[in-house]
């Protein structure tokens, strides 16, 4: 399969037509007095398990966005045989980490045996709508979905993290020309609202993606977005130093066609929450990213199986995991083991990763690592004609920043163990502001680097210099 017969955001590893899915007609299902009906049962399940974002005005993830609302019930009758067949095959709820971490991780989407099944007999049986009578109220509704809710700010914008402090943008829209398929130049934003002229402490940050046509994006310090993932927001105490910069940097990675007439625009914004001073700053968050770069993947291996080990060098709180590959990831495991202990412990199981969801497993309570701990990463890669996200299975693959390349990267967020008791207000520790800058200026001259070798200029000089 040529790289260029689809957009790459639209290749899934479970491609249906829907089409095919929408024409079997739901009267053929049995209808008896006893079938669960929307307002009677399936509603209080589709809202615990669906509504985070399947709602009116759903959550853009990345520059995804659930296509139907499960709250009303016309849309939900007319999707169900879909619903139905992603709830058999596993692929929702989103969510890839294995059932053995319930519990582990925030905002965690396992469905309950009872919820699937009530929902898969629900659609069974007709997809039936029984008595609006029997609707719940819209308090017992809240209180059964999650909590996620968004924020409408003055300007009419719509955060997830809550109104933000400062935003930038584009200076003008990105031009996404017609010949790009797979383009990653990085664009400065510039502020369009609050103050970015003095040192501040964050506590989150948002990237509200432009389109579809942004298969992720990746800055510094506005943070990632990939499909499946919102808005990074620390837990209390928890923030990164964002240095007096009338610029962000964001890398941006177009997925499409290309070819006549696909040229898109892309508007792309981003939105910071500050601390306010006199609050205090225990755990300044850091992030890095164990990876190999030496895989080479044979054409054809259906299993590929590729290591690394990373050593952590002093006692660190880990707070996410947060692992990545692209069309040929197959499955993932972070694997933990302490000083002096021979058993090592599974830190995330991701059994059937997949490129079009990427989530952030933050922990609910960040673990102790000690000085000496080492993770384990393996990764597996399909790269057979059965993978049916494989851009070419006859291709040997190697580690590289394009989607038709591979990656086996293992980022982690985390801090010092000790708490620092910074005071916001107070003078910044240099040395706190130096590491700040040079991670930037890493990140800046690293991607000006990859761009001046392969593609900056496909869409014109619209890339940071």
């Amino acid at each position: 399969m040529n790289m260029q017969t689809k957009p790459h955001y639209l290749i899934t590893k479970k491609f249906l037509p829907l089409a095919a899915l929408l024409s079997a007609s739901t009267g053929a299902f049995a209808q008896s007095a006893e079938a669960p009906t929307y307002y009677g049962e399936a509603l209080y399940a589709l809202s615990r398990n669906c509504a985070e974002c399947h709602r009116p005005e759903g959550p853009n993830l990345g520059g995804v966005q659930a296509p139907f609302s499960v709250l009303n019930f016309d849309e939900a009758k007319i999707w169900s045989p879909l619903i139905s067949l992603r709830l058999k095959d596993g692929s929702m709820p989103p969510w890839g980490a294995h059932q053995q971490h319930q519990g582990t991780f925030k905002n965690e989407r396992y469905i309950s045996d009872e919820d699937k099944q009530l929902l898969i007999d629900w659609v069974e049986a007709g997809s039936l709508e029984g008595d609006a009578e029997d609707q719940p109220s819209t308090h017992e509704l809240v209180l059964s979905a999650p909590a996620n809710e968004p924020t409408l700010a003055p300007d009419g914008s719509m955060w997830w993290m809550g109104v933000p402090d400062a935003t930038v943008a584009f200076a003008d829209p990105i031009q996404v020309c017609e010949e790009a398929s797979d383009w990653q130049p990085t664009i400065l934003m510039h502020r369009t609202g609050g103050d970015l002229s003095k040192h501040q402490w964050a506590q989150a940050s948002e990237i509200r993606p432009g389109g579809p046509t942004m298969h992720h994006g990746t800055s510094n310090y506005l943070g990632v977005a990939v499909p499946g993932r919102g808005p990074q927001v620390y837990p209390d105490g928890w923030g990164f130093l964002l240095p007096a910069d009338p610029f962000i940097t964001l890398n941006m990675h177009y997925a499409k066609q290309s070819g006549t007439g696909t040229a898109v625009e892309d508007n792309t914004v981003g939105g910071f929450l500050f601390y306010e001073p006199g609050d205090v700053i225990d755990y300044v968050v850091q992030n890095t990213i164990p990876m190999n770069t030496d895989i080479v993947i044979p054409p054809g291996d259906p299993n590929y199986m590729a290591t690394h080990e990373h050593t952590i060098e002093e006692d660190i709180l880990l707070l996410a995991l947060a692992p990545h590959s692209h069309y040929r990831g197959k499955a993932v495991k972070i694997d933990l083991e302490l000083p002096g202990v021979d058993e090592l412990e599974t830190l995330l199981w991701v059994p059937d990763y997949d490129f079009n969801w990427q989530f952030h497993y933050e922990y609910h309570e960040p673990r102790l690592l000690p000085a000496g701990a080492k993770m384990h990463v393996t990764w597996w890669f399909d790269n057979s004609a059965e993978n049916l996200a494989n851009p070419d299975p006859t291709a040997e693959v190697r580690y590289g920043p394009r989607s038709s390349d591979e990656m086996m990267n293992a980022r982690y967020y985390y801090t010092k163990a000790e708490p620092q008791g910074i005071v916001v207000g107070d003078p910044i520790p240099e040395s706190l502001l130096a590491q700040a800058r040079r991670t930037e200026q890493y990140y800046r001259r690293q991607q000006a680097n990859w761009e001046t070798e392969n593609v900056s200029e496909l869409c014109g000089p619209q890339v940071a210099p």
